[in-house]
């Protein structure tokens, strides 16, 4: 029993400290789930354009987007995944000025700050609390505790007499408490897994090293290998246009290029990212870089072929946004990220009557102490 009683505490101040967070969290993963389809909606004059028989050069696009925002730098770019998708360039940082152009026309289409969307600021929201670094590293703190808060949950809806088939159940006609105590107990075991998945690949985003130490560890896979550096001696000389080394990366890895990273320093390289079609992920883990001088290959990675370690990491992400069984899991994670909301919801209300009946119980013990 005094156990049980330390695992309800926990359970109980773990959710009055995290509650909040966890639902802000949950309802905007929810959000976020189908946000390239909202996008397109919202946006259909910036996210997509009429396909026609053949593309610019690439080169020339991002030329074009540098003499319109000549006060910004390309950080990355996003290539098209359907004939009707548009470029879009992503200046200073992966957070800041979102550009988009027509892969047809090379026109620019418009742009704007990915705080001034909806869609942007919940995303925003969503993995660092509009603070950077620091939100990131409360995000998961927060999803540490949901492990904390299922793990906990699970102990506790154990019914000691192990009769579990009413622990499935809400009984309706019940009184008003009694069906909020059962519409806990129930949300939370339907979702106690797939918060706990969610919790753990959420928890592996944000503390990444970390957990990909410990995959690596426990498979006894080698790291991934440290990006390499492009040679600053080699600078002045002409480089290679972007056509020119998304052809070479095609030769050496034939698949879908999803983005280019732009060297960012006198030592970065330059990486194209590929998806293969048996990945899940939805940008792919294969890269390929380059010196962003000469345009020589410094180094490959492929997916499928990566160390085990790697490769199960890979999949984290994937699991976490639900692409990685299609629409189907994609909806189920809506549902998921709704579920906090339910359990913080009912969860306060048993709190607030437990402390309603604490303090008519110590009323009732005061009366009795001065009429004695």
């Amino acid at each position: 029993m005094k156990a049980r009683r330390v695992v309800f505490n926990l359970h109980l101040y773990t959710g009055l400290a995290a509650g909040l967070l966890l639902l802000l969290s949950g309802l905007t993963g929810s959000l976020l789930v189908f946000r390239e389809e909202i996008e397109g909606f919202v946006y259909p004059e910036l996210m997509k354009t009429v396909p026609r028989d053949e593309r610019v050069s690439l080169q020339a696009v991002l030329e074009a987007v540098g003499r319109a925002y000549p006060q910004d730098r390309p950080f990355s770019i996003r290539l098209p995944r359907t004939p009707q998708q548009t470029y879009l360039v992503k200046m200073n940082d992966g957070h800041d000025l979102f550009v988009y152009a027509d892969p047809y026309s090379g026109r620019i289409l418009g742009a704007h700050r990915q705080e001034d969307t909806f869609t942007g600021w919940i995303a925003l929201l969503h993995t660092e609390l509009l603070s950077g670094e620091r939100g990131e590293t409360i995000l998961g703190v927060g999803a540490l505790l949901l492990i904390c808060m299922g793990v906990t949950g699970l102990i506790l809806w154990w019914p000691r007499n192990g009769k579990i088939s009413p622990g499935f159940k809400i009984q309706w006609p019940a009184h008003w408490r009694k069906v909020n105590f059962d519409l806990h107990r129930a949300s939370g075991i339907y979702a106690a897994l797939f918060l706990l998945i969610t919790s753990f690949t959420g928890a592996s985003l944000v503390f990444n090293k970390t957990f990909a130490g410990f995959i690596n560890a426990v498979t006894e896979s080698p790291p991934r290998p440290a990006p390499p550096l492009s040679n600053p001696l080699r600078a002045g000389m002409p480089a290679p246009s972007l056509n020119v080394l998304l052809h070479q990366a095609d030769r050496i890895l034939p698949a879908t290029t999803t983005w280019i990273s732009l060297p960012q320093t006198a030592q970065a390289p330059l990486v194209v990212r590929k998806k293969l079609p048996q990945e899940s992920h939805p940008n792919g883990r294969n890269f390929v870089y380059f010196d962003q001088y000469t345009g020589r290959v410094l180094q490959v990675e492929n997916a499928l072929t990566a160390p085990l370690g790697t490769r199960i990491f890979n999949t984290l992400y994937p699991i976490h946004i639900g692409a990685i069984g299609g629409t189907p899991t994609r909806t189920l994670q809506v549902i998921i990220g709704l579920s906090p909301l339910i359990l913080f919801a009912t969860g306060y209300v048993m709190w607030g009557n437990r402390r309603k009946a604490k303090g008519y119980r110590s009323l009732l013990t005061k009366q009795h102490a001065r009429s004695g």
